[in-house]
């Protein structure tokens, strides 16, 4: 890990110990905006139908904005600064996104939540970052620039582009334990507190310890197994993606990048299931974690979401953000033009992205991509 932001790494530590305890969300999202010299964040699922949002977590915004934030009008106002509804569904999941240079100055301080929330608090530019994205909903993480600091510069958004997908598997993650944990002192009773299935492992894989709801499952086998006291996955669509996850999380939160989102898989009886990694080798000392367990397992069901397909494919082939949302719009049977208008890039960009893309997967034409998506799993 030499060369490594040390500061980054404490950073991403950070954000992993709010899935351990959902309360330290602020603290989290408040050092992330902290050492982009950012000032103030929030962590928001937006209703794209009903223009309604919601807010999770709040970061320096005060009582009368946070209420004003969540009014339909206000909330259609932000999106509109992300270049309308259906830009924003075709923005890569964890890409920073800065608002004004998305939106231009002049629609900047024509929009309304702009003129009436951000410009009086000293707000100049923002940076959105998509977690979640169904039908109908965005779940984001939005982060406001003081006039102090300057408009947003590359380096901040190179800096959140590492921090980003450690944000969106944590939010995952909290997810699956929202409204199933206990307030527990050891961290295996939070473990055991939960009804989905989570596993404890070391390095090599060994189950160090596992819940009631896990012991089910690895007793028929599928999808989780125990080998010679390791942890195994039947089904897995990309072979060998949760050994790699977890040797990546020994090595530290940084190390694991996108490897351990969304691992996909099929049980027996054909029904798809989804497998998160949560790193915890950076903070066994201060979450009452077993000193030599590197990672939890968890284990949610996927539905249809073709989503995983895609985030087996990134896993698989190492795409970046850019490639992997154009496979999954490609997949979704969208033209090329459109693509591009979706990612508001041009042409050329698109075909520079597409050719990488083709060349990362071994693929010759964009059809191809159809039916590697096929093969990936039975989602689409």
């Amino acid at each position: 890990m030499s060369g490594v932001d040390i500061e980054i790494v404490q950073l991403i530590g950070a954000i992993y110990d709010a899935v351990i305890a959902p309360d330290k969300w602020h603290e989290a999202l408040d050092r992330v905006r902290r050492h982009f010299h950012l000032h103030n964040a929030a962590m928001e699922l937006h209703d794209l139908r009903a223009r309604t949002a919601s807010v999770s977590v709040l970061v320096n915004i005060s009582d009368e904005w946070a209420a004003a934030m969540v009014q339909p009008k206000y909330s259609a106002e932000l999106v509109r600064l992300l270049g309308g509804r259906e830009r924003v569904e075709g923005l890569p999941l964890e890409e920073p996104v800065n608002v004004l240079g998305t939106a231009g100055q002049e629609a900047m301080e024509a929009n309304e939540y702009y003129i009436d929330l951000a410009q009086p608090n000293g707000i100049i530019d923002s940076v959105a970052i998509i977690l979640t994205r169904d039908r109908f909903r965005v779940g984001n993480i939005g982060l406001g620039r003081h006039r102090d600091a300057g408009p947003i510069t590359p380096d901040v958004l190179a800096g959140l582009r590492v921090v980003a997908p450690h944000l969106r598997r944590a939010a995952l993650i909290t997810g699956i334990l929202q409204q199933e944990r206990q307030k527990r002192q050891v961290f295996e009773a939070v473990v055991d507190a939960v009804r989905s299935g989570i596993v404890l492992v070391d390095a090599d894989a060994n189950i160090v310890h596992a819940n009631s709801a896990a012991r089910d499952v690895t007793a028929n086998g599928d999808p989780l197994a125990e080998r010679f006291g390791r942890l195994q996955i039947n089904g897995e669509v990309v072979q060998g993606a949760l050994n790699a996850a977890i040797v990546a999380s020994a090595e530290g939160d940084i190390s694991l990048g996108r490897r351990g989102i969304a691992i996909p898989g099929t049980r027996a009886d054909g029904e798809p299931f989804v497998v998160h990694v949560m790193p915890l080798a950076d903070r066994s000392t201060r979450s009452n974690v077993p000193g030599e367990v590197v990672a939890a397992v968890f284990v949610a069901e996927r539905g249809d979401d073709p989503k995983h397909v895609v985030d087996a494919a990134t896993t698989l082939f190492n795409l970046t953000p850019a490639e992997s949302r154009i496979f999954e719009l490609t997949i979704e049977g969208r033209a090329s033009a459109e693509i591009a208008q979706m990612l508001s890039i041009s042409p050329n960009t698109l075909k520079s992205h597409t050719r990488h893309l083709l060349e990362k997967t071994g693929r010759q034409r964009r059809a191809d991509l159809f039916r590697l998506a096929k093969s990936l799993g039975p989602s689409v």
